[in-house]
């Protein structure tokens, strides 16, 4: 199977895959690139990343896979001038012959900082449809066994909470934010999630980043391949600088016919609360 229109979505970017021994796969997954090719004792993970995040463009649309690639298209990876590619190998007794690729969440919170400063009087409540980056997981169909996973984009670091000493490690990325869903570009390896803010407050909301608990929802697909979260759910009360966060259950409202097919990577906890609307930010390597 080839897919070489970036447009064209017919078929997911993920699934299962039966490779014979000495052949592999390519997949293209927004600016990153993943090779697989299997031997007869040895799986091998190759991919490439941008080596420099900051000047890659995170919200390039690309979604193609291509397999079998015969192995001497394998063998002239490393010789690619300018190409850094990381590879990792994996042995065993026999290999299986299907692999699974699949879109995952980030395993930390996601901050996103709007393009431009969103603010919400007090009693208004707002849906803002946010999209975030994928992380590529490949596993062994038979065994289930998880192999590896890479981001399709590589975040930047950041600590975000209410001081530098009370908080958390989080991923950062810039995100266009958008009031109207069909403003939002589709993008394929992107989760888009349906954010429901409520200002209860007295004052004014100036809704300058927001942190999306993204390890704790679950990953759903629409007939169309498109992928979604649950609905977040955020209340700022009175007297309160940061919000309450529901987490809603089953797919959201926009996506009634989406499937589940990724579990949260940790269970949610009652009471979650983000210092959002007060949170000091530093970033690394940004």
């Amino acid at each position: 199977m080839e897919t070489t229109d970036p447009d064209d979505h017919s078929e997911p970017w993920w699934g299962p895959v039966a490779l014979d021994e000495e052949t592999g796969g390519r997949w293209i997954v927004g600016p990153t690139t993943l090779w697989l090719y299997r031997t007869s004792q040895e799986w091998r993970v190759l991919h490439r990343s941008p080596a420099d995040p900051t000047a890659t463009d995170p919200m390039l649309n690309r979604s193609r896979v291509s397999h079998p690639l015969p192995p001497e298209t394998i063998a002239a990876l490393p010789e690619m001038e300018g190409e850094a590619l990381e590879t990792s190998r994996y042995s065993f007794r026999q290999t299986e012959a299907r692999v699974s690729v699949q879109p995952a969440l980030a395993d930390r919170p996601v901050v996103s900082r709007p393009e431009h400063p969103l603010h919400i009087p007090s009693g208004e409540s707002v849906t803002l449809y946010l999209s975030t980056a994928l992380w590529i997981q490949v596993r062994l169909t038979a065994s289930d066994r998880l192999l590896q996973e890479v981001p399709s984009f590589r975040m930047s670091d950041t600590w975000f909470g209410p001081s530098t000493v009370e908080g958390e490690y989080c991923y950062a990325t810039r995100t266009a934010g958008r009031l109207q869903l069909e403003n939002l570009p589709r993008r394929y390896h992107r989760a888009i999630t349906p954010l429901r803010i409520k200002n209860a407050a007295s004052d004014a909301l100036a809704l300058e980043r927001v942190q999306l608990p993204v390890q704790h929802l679950a990953l759903y697909t629409t007939p169309t391949h498109q992928l979604w979260t649950q609905t977040v759910a955020m209340t700022r009360s009175p007297n309160q600088d940061g919000a309450d966060i529901q987490i809603r259950n089953g797919p959201p409202s926009e996506a009634q016919e989406a499937d589940r097919i990724q579990p949260p990577r940790a269970p949610s906890k009652k009471g979650l609360f983000t210092s959002t609307f007060s949170a000091v930010g530093t970033l690394f390597g940004s």
